[in-house]
This record gives C-alpha cells, sequence and structure tokens, in this order.
C-alpha cells in the first residue's frame, strides 16, 4: 500500500474509523523504522535482547536481573545496556555503573536501570538511546563480552544473537488492537523474530488460561517450546530504607504472611498496576485498596503529600522495588507511615529451566544472525 493510502484522511471519518488509521499510521512507521534501520554489530561480543511487544507490564526487570547474574556465572563479562526511559541522561547517554559505584541519580538514570545497577554488583550499566556507544563505552573499560540489551526487541539499530521476548500472562496482548488503541507495540506475528518467549505472571493467569496461552503463542512463533515464568516474591522490605548495593544486607525485613488477614493500601506507577494487587491478595491480604500513577510515573512532591493525606499513618502499605527507586527522595516525609513496605520480587522459570539455559547458551554461541 502506498503511504498517501496511510495519510490521505477520508471525509466525515467516525470515531472508530480515526481509531483504525491511528493504528495504521503507527504499524507503518514501526515497519519503515525496522527497514530504514541498518543494525550495527558490535565486535568480539555478544548481545542478548530482552524484549516484548506490549508497552509495559511484563515485569521485564526482574527478568534482566535473572539473565545477566545467569550469563555471570556462565564466564562472560556482561553488560547493561538500558535506554534510561525517563531519565535527563537518555538523550546523551553516560556510565550508570562500574559494578562497585554508581554515578547517577534516578532522576539521571531512569528508574529501571538504577534498579539494576543496585541489585546487580560487579555487572555495569550504561544508560543512553545510542547503545551501540553504550556497547562501546561497556567494551572498551571494563573488557565487556556480552551485552544485555533491556527493552531491545524493537530496537532495530543494534544487531543481536538472540531474542527473548517476554509476555505477560494475565494480560498478554490487551484487546489485540496496536497503539494508541492498544498495547501493543507490534503485531503478535512479530514473535516468529523472536528465538524464546517466556509467559510471565503464569501463577497469577490460572493454568488452563495459561497452557492455552503458551498453545496460542507457540502457533504464532513457530517455537516448539515456550516458558512458563513467576515473578515470586521473597520478602516485605521495612521502608525507609537506603537504596544502595551496599546497604541492602542492613535492610530490615518482614515475612510474607505479615500480609495474611490485613487491609493493605498498595501504591505503585508500574505497567500492570492489577497483577501487582493480586500478588497482595495471593499473599493473604483481606482487603486490597489501589493508588496508581501511570508505568514510570514521577512523583511529585504533591503526589507524596496527597497520598499522606489518604493514608492513615498506622495503615499497612506496600509498593514495588522500582516505585522506591522514585519515591526514595521523599522518605523523610513518608516516614509518617509506619507500616511501609517494598514487595521484594524474584524472576522464577517454572518448569524446562535447564532447557531453557541450555538452549540459551547453544543461541549465544551460535553467533550472529541476519536481522
Amino acid at each position: 500500500m502506498r503511504l498517501t493510502s496511510y495519510l490521505q484522511k477520508p471525509a466525515a471519518l467516525s470515531v472508530s474509523e480515526e481509531q483504525y488509521l491511528l493504528e495504521r499510521l503507527y504499524r507503518l512507521g514501526d515497519t519503515i523504522n525496522r527497514r530504514l534501520k541498518k543494525a550495527r554489530s558490535i565486535p568480539h561480543a555478544k548481545v542478548v535482547s530482552l524484549g516484548n511487544i506490549t508497552t509495559g507490564g511484563t515485569g521485564k526487570t526482574p527478568a534482566v536481573q535473572y539473565f545477566a547474574a545467569l550469563l555471570k556465572t556462565e564466564g562472560y563479562k556482561v553488560g547493561i545496556l538500558s535506554r534510561g526511559y525517563g531519565g535527563r541522561a537518555m538523550k546523551t547517554g553516560a556510565l550508570l555503573s562500574d559494578g562497585q559505584q554508581i554515578f547517577l541519580p534516578e532522576s539521571e538514570s531512569g528508574d529501571e536501570p538504577y534498579l539494576l545497577a543496585v541489585n546487580l554488583p560487579g555487572i555495569p550499566v550504561a544508560v543512553g538511546r545510542n547503545r551501540f556507544a553504550s556497547a562501546q563505552k561497556l567494551q572498551q573499560q571494563f573488557g565487556c563480552d556480552l551485552f544485555l540489551l533491556d527493552d531491545g526487541f524493537q530496537h532495530y539499530a543494534l544487531s543481536r544473537d538472540v531474542d527473548i521476548v517476554l509476555i505477560d500472562a494475565t494480560n498478554p496482548f490487551g484487546n489485540g488492537h496496536l497503539l494508541p488503541n492498544g498495547i501493543l507495540r507490534e503485531p503478535k506475528e512479530s514473535l516468529k523474530r523472536s528465538d524464546i518467549v517466556i509467559l510471565t505472571k503464569c501463577d497469577l493467569a490460572g493454568r488452563a488460561r495459561v497452557e492455552q496461552l503458551r498453545d496460542e503463542v507457540k502457533e504464532i512463533s513457530g517455537h516448539s517450546a515456550v516458558f512458563l515464568a513467576n515473578h515470586r516474591p521473597t520478602a516485605l522490605v521495612k521502608l525507609p530504607v537506603v537504596y544502595s548495593s551496599a546497604a541492602i544486607g542492613s535492610w530490615k525485613k518482614e515475612k510474607l504472611d505479615y500480609l495474611k488477614g490485613k487491609e493493605v493500601w498498595a501504591l505503585s506507577a508500574i505497567g500492570n498496576a492489577r497483577a501487582f494487587e493480586n500478588t497482595l491478595r495471593e499473599l493473604g491480604a483481606t482487603h486490597v485498596e489501589g493508588i496508581s500513577f501511570r508505568d514510570h510515573h514521577d512523583y511529585s512532591e504533591k503526589d507524596v503529600l496527597n497520598i499522606l493525606r489518604r493514608i492513615d499513618p498506622n495503615d499497612v502499605v506496600v509498593t514495588t522495588e522500582k516505585d522506591w527507586v522514585k519515591l526514595q527522595k521523599y522518605a523523610e516525609k513518608l516516614k509518617k507511615i509506619k507500616k511501609f513496605f517494598f514487595l521484594k520480587i524474584e524472576f522464577t522459570i517454572v518448569e524446562n529451566e535447564i532447557l531453557l539455559k541450555e538452549g540459551l547458551k547453544a543461541k549465544i554461541l551460535a553467533g550472529k544472525r541476519d536481522q
């Protein structure tokens, strides 16, 4: 179809027709972007991309932690490449962490890479739109020979050896429409470009639904295996805390059964607030009241004051670790909440973990493929 056929607006379009046109335009833009971008390879290094085909909510950050730690144990010198969404360093690029020290505040780096830098000592993290330049910097300074490309499935400018795609089992494809009418970044058929697909949050979706979704994804992607994962809660970290690698050992924690029989406020600014709230219910909370903002929301002082007006100081409040990255600058004000926690989450493969690990290692060793 010619470009003009996308852009010419018929007379008296209905709302639904206008939405359809916008969706077609988005799809056309993505197609042009993919075809025009020439992927560059990083010499003497492997690249593993972790991404998704939706706008968020798949639990990608804990998955990056999992694969970074896994590949480090395999002897690779791992570096993480993040766009740094929401951070001021996204445009210019910067070194966030050398694996020992963090050089940027969250406002510069963005919340997700900052969380990764705190939780992955020994692994350098760079932020910036130009991830080829970030990789060159990490390779020159730290000798990295494997890069994890965070949120990289639609990053067509960098060649990669393996594409891992995550799908949220509780809301895999939204309403089935592309942006701006749905949550899909690209059609489901794009899963054919993936090498490994993992369904996440399977424990919240129900076994029958997960199996149905797994069969659907196998058919779309052509893969013989689709892996299942949970985002397993491991502890409630008592807030406020100093959020740094060095301080992790001093954090005070409550066992998860602390929430049993309690009414809980769920405070979050993530891609799938409902899944977070359902997790708290699964942990035994009798009632969960959500206070949610859009994903990556930068909390303001006004937001914090409004939250404190709604919540009694003796109420139980649980937020996410990613949210505490942004809320920590208001720690003094938030001390008024006496039972305030963030939920520590761990990405776990439910079954066939050995098959996943061995398959990933084989795909990495197989080398570059045409993009």
